[in-house]
C-alpha cells in the first residue's frame, strides 16, 4: 500500500517534522487536511470535525467542511479550514 508520508519523509533530510506523536497530518492552504493515523471520528458537522489519535483528540475547525475521504487510517477532509488543534 502505498503510504504518502513515507515517500516524503524518505525524500526529506529532517523527517521528523510531519509526524505528531503517530500520526501525520497536512493541510494544505486551509482547503484540504490530509490525516493518516486517526484512531476514529468523534465530532462531523460542517463547522467541525474531531477524531482520535494516539494521545488525544484533533479539532478541525472551520466551514463548509466535507468528509472528502474516510478509510480505517485516513480522513481527508475539504472545506475552509480555520483552526486545527491537538487537544
Amino acid at each position: 500500500m502505498f503510504n504518502f508520508f513515507a515517500e516524503i519523509k524518505d525524500n526529506l533530510k529532517n523527517p521528523k517534522g510531519l509526524e505528531f506523536e503517530g500520526f501525520n497530518l497536512i493541510n494544505m492552504s486551509g482547503h484540504l487536511l490530509y490525516v493518516e493515523g486517526h484512531l476514529g471520528l468523534v465530532t462531523l458537522s460542517k463547522e467541525l470535525v474531531s477524531f482520535k489519535v494516539k494521545g488525544g483528540v484533533v479539532m478541525v475547525e472551520g466551514s463548509e467542511m466535507i468528509l472528502a475521504e474516510l478509510s480505517e487510517n485516513t480522513i481527508k477532509i475539504c472545506g475552509k479550514i480555520k483552526k486545527v488543534e491537538q487537544v
